[in-house]
C-alpha cells in the first residue's frame, strides 16, 4: 500500500493548485520512515516556495520544513542557505520559523550568531513564538555542551522579560535540563563554571519576582536538591528564606522544606546546619499549619543525622503530601 499512497502524493507534489502541493508535501514529510529519496521532491518544491513572492507560501514552506527538522535536521540542512534569507523577513513569524530552524539544523559554529540574530527580536513576537525558540535552544544546548555559557546567558536575559506562565515554564524547564544534563559550563577564555551553580543563581533572582506560585515551588525543589552540593550551598540559603518571609502559605511550605535540606548529610558545615536550625525555629511561628509542621518534623530529623541523610536530603518525607497539598494552597491563595 506504501508505493501506491507515495506515487500520488507525489504526482500532487505538481498540482496546479498551492494548497494541495503544501499538503501533499506535509504529508510526504510526514511518512513513518521516510527516506532521503522519497522526501527529496517535497523538499526540492517547499524550497522552491522559500523565496516565493507570497506570504502565506514562504510561511507555509519554513513552517513545514520546521518541524520536519526535529525529526531529520541533516535533510533539511541542504536547505540553510535559502532559510537563512528568511531571518531578516519582515514577517516575523516567517523569521521566528526560519531561526528556530536552523538552530535545529545548523552547526556548533554558527550558534553565536544565531544567538545574536534571535536577541534581536525576542521582544516583537509573541509568546506562543518565544516558547517555539526557547525550545530549540533547549535541544540544541545538550546537542552543543561547549555553547551552553552562551545559551545559558539568553535564557537568563528573557527569563526577566515581560511574558506569560507558558513562556516562563519554558525557560524553566530549559535551564533545569541543562542542570540535569550537561555537567560543566564551559566558556572560551574563561575558567570553568559549574552550571549548576551558574543556573540556580539565575533561578534565585526569578523567584524574588515570580508571579507563579508552581514555578517558585518547583525552583525551591530543585534548591533543596542540588544547592547543598554547590561549592558555596550558603549563598542560596538567603533567597529561600526570603520566600518563607515574603510569599504565600504554598511557597513558605516549599521553602522549609528546601531550606531543611541545606542541613542535613554528612559534610555540612556545622555553621550552616546551625543557622538552618535557627531559620526553622521561626517557621514555628507561621501562621499556616503546614509551615509550622515541616519545620517541626525537619528541626527534629535535624538533630537526628541517620534520619536527617535519610528523610531530608534523599527527599523521602512528604512527597505525595506535598502534591495532594499543593491544590488546596492554590485555591486558597
Amino acid at each position: 500500500m506504501r508505493e501506491p499512497l507515495y506515487r500520488l502524493l507525489e504526482g500532487w507534489l505538481r498540482h496546479k493548485s498551492d494548497m494541495v502541493n503544501f499538503e501533499a508535501a506535509r504529508a510526504i514529510c510526514a511518512m513513518d520512515n521516510v527516506t532521503d529519496k522519497e522526501v527529496s521532491p517535497a523538499l526540492q518544491l517547499l524550497q522552491l516556495f522559500l523565496t516565493s513572492p507570497r506570504f502565506i507560501g514562504r510561511f507555509t514552506a519554513i513552517r513545514i520544513l520546521q518541524n520536519f527538522a526535529t525529526t531529520h535536521p541533516h535533510l533539511v540542512n541542504s536547505l540553510n542557505p535559502d532559510i537563512e534569507a528568511l531571518i531578516s523577513d519582515t514577517n516575523r513569524s516567517i523569521a521566528t520559523y526560519a531561526i528556530t530552524t536552523l538552530l535545529k539544523t545548523g552547526n556548533e559554529a554558527s550558534v553565536d550568531r544565531l544567538m545574536k540574530e534571535i536577541t534581536g527580536f525576542m521582544g516583537s513576537i509573541t509568546d506562543e513564538f518565544k516558547v517555539t525558540i526557547v525550545e530549540a535552544i533547549r535541544s540544541l544546548s545538550l546537542k552543543f555542551p561547549s555553547k551552553q555559557g552562551v545559551m545559558l546567558g539568553f535564557l537568563a536575559g528573557v527569563l526577566r522579560d515581560e511574558g506569560g506562565f507558558d513562556f516562563k515554564q519554558a525557560v524553566v524547564e530549559a535551564m533545569f535540563d541543562m542542570i540535569k544534563y550537561i555537567p560543566d559550563c564551559r566558556e572560551e577564555g574563561s575558567s570553568i563554571k559549574d552550571v549548576t551553580d551558574v543556573a540556580l543563581m539565575h533561578l534565585c533572582e526569578f523567584i524574588e519576582d515570580c508571579e507563579y506560585n508552581n514555578l517558585a515551588v518547583r525552583i525551591l525543589h530543585l534548591l533543596g536538591s542540588e544547592g547543598p552540593n554547590t561549592p558555596k550551598p550558603s549563598k542560596y540559603i538567603r533567597y529561600i528564606y526570603n520566600r518563607v518571609v515574603l510569599e504565600n502559605a504554598l511557597v513558605r511550605a516549599a521553602a522549609v522544606t528546601s531550606l531543611a535540606k541545606f542541613g542535613a548529610g554528612e559534610n555540612v558545615d556545622p555553621s550552616v546546619k546551625a543557622s538552618i536550625k535557627v531559620l526553622l525555629t521561626r517557621c514555628l511561628d507561621d501562621p499556616e499549619d503546614e509551615v509550622r509542621d515541616r519545620a517541626a518534623l525537619n528541626l527534629k530529623l535535624l538533630d537526628n543525622e541517620q534520619a536527617a541523610n535519610k528523610f531530608i536530603k534523599n527527599g523521602i518525607i512528604f512527597l505525595d503530601h506535598i502534591s495532594r497539598r499543593f491544590h488546596v494552597f492554590s485555591s486558597s491563595t
